[in-house]
């Protein structure tokens, strides 16, 4: 298509001098605007020109003032630190004293501590020497000892004791007086515990064994107590061992098992019923001391019960014939059981069966099977008991793991 195109048509003079004074106008107008706002500015920068000369004057005061605060400050630094000084001088001062005086305090103490030991270890020989004297009030000459050993040493042996201790009654320095009571206290008991023990007075016997470790011998009195129930234990064994051969009671099959199992229970009773005792006394532990006394005595008492067991029953010529059999020949034996007694004849007497006397001998030294048997079950019941026994001791030495330890190795390695 072809385009049209639109002729000119020229503006009228009227509208273009409208047009020139509107612009006219707008310019006179952003000129007064701008005119005004000049004006503002220079009265701002007029103002602020006058305001410069107060500007000045505070500056200048400022200086001034900062100076006089300058030296308000250096002399308020120079008072606080003699002001200070002083304070710490005095503090420091104060320190000391305290530091002095607590040391004192504790020099007081020190000596304060020492008088009263001292006047407790006077008070311990003179009870000591006292219950000794006329009473014999043998608990109470144990209780001082037991009092005094708790009193230090250096104490003891020290030359303030010795000069303020010893009386016109009781010249000699106090640890010599408290040895020789206490080694005279140790003779006392030992007799007494003796003289109990074979009159059979149970009851002085604990009494007296009680008061050991308040002299400070507890290793003594255990040894003795040791002695006195190992004594109990081998009259026991033995007059039981005695009674049963003399009544033909060791024909029984389970007498000498049942005779190892009452020594094994009588020592268990001990262990159980006066463990107690031994451990409040003497301290956790000791009473493994005593178990092993008793089984240095169990071992002996065992020993001999076996001993006479293995003559009684003829151990070693039964074993001598058992070595002798050949194997093929114990094989027969057990195929072939003759219809009268089960035993078994020895190779060398088996060419005699065709003498009488040779027959005679055969079944006189033969071996019966079924006594073989007996005396098997028999050791098997004496092993059995022995278990018990040890593993009730290793339970009751188990306070002190090394001593349970010891106690079970010695327990495993008696050779019964």
């Amino acid at each position: 298509m072809n385009s049209v195109s639109l002729p000119s048509v020229p503006l009228p003079e009227s509208n273009i001098k409208d047009a020139h004074a509107a612009s006219s106008a707008t310019v006179k107008s952003a000129l007064e605007l701008s005119e005004v706002q000049l004006q503002k500015a220079t009265d701002r920068l007029r103002s602020c020109l006058h305001l410069e000369s107060d500007l000045d004057h505070d500056l200048s005061r400022l200086d001034l003032l900062r100076g006089q605060v300058g030296s308000q400050v250096v002399s308020t630094r120079s008072m606080s630190s003699h002001v200070l000084s002083d304070a710490s001088a005095t503090a420091n001062r104060i320190s000391l004293a305290v530091k002095r005086l607590d040391v004192e305090q504790a020099r007081v103490r020190s000596t304060l501590d020492v008088v009263d030991q001292v006047a407790e270890l006077k008070a311990c020989v003179l009870g000591v020497t006292g219950s000794m004297g006329a009473p014999q009030d043998w608990e109470t000459a144990a209780g001082y000892l037991h009092r005094s050993a708790e009193i230090p040493k250096e104490i003891v042996h020290g030359s303030f004791a010795e000069e303020i201790v010893p009386t016109a009654e009781v010249p000699d320095p106090p640890h010599v007086t408290l040895e020789n009571a206490a080694e005279s206290l140790r003779a006392l008991f030992l007799r007494e515990f003796e003289r109990a023990a074979a009159e059979g007075n149970g009851g002085k016997v604990t009494r007296f064994f009680k008061l050991f470790p308040l002299i400070g011998k507890p290793a003594v009195g255990l040894d003795i107590y040791g002695r006195y129930i190992c004594h109990g234990v081998a009259s026991r064994a033995r007059a039981s061992l005695n009674s049963g051969i003399k009544g033909e009671e060791s024909k029984d099959g389970r007498f000498y098992a049942n005779a190892l199992t009452k020594l094994f229970e009588h020592i268990a009773q001990i262990i159980e019923h006066h463990g107690g005792l031994v451990e409040r006394h003497y301290g956790a532990g000791s009473m493994v001391k005593v178990i092993e006394r008793l089984q240095l005595e169990a071992d002996v008492q065992g020993g001999l019960l076996l001993d006479t067991w293995g003559e009684d029953r003829n151990i070693d010529r039964k074993l001598t014939d058992i070595r002798s059999y050949a194997f093929t020949f114990l094989v027969q034996s057990f195929l072939s059981v003759p219809t009268g007694r089960s035993t078994t004849p020895r190779p060398g007497l088996q060419a005699q069966r065709g003498t009488g006397s040779g027959e005679q001998d055969g079944t006189e030294e033969s071996t019966d099977v079924k006594e073989v048997d007996n005396l098997v079950n028999e050791v098997a019941l004496m092993l059995g008991r022995w278990s018990l026994y040890a593993s009730f001791v290793a339970s009751k030495c188990s306070v002190r793991e090394a001593s349970a330890e010891h106690v079970l190795f010695m327990l495993t390695t008696t050779e019964f």
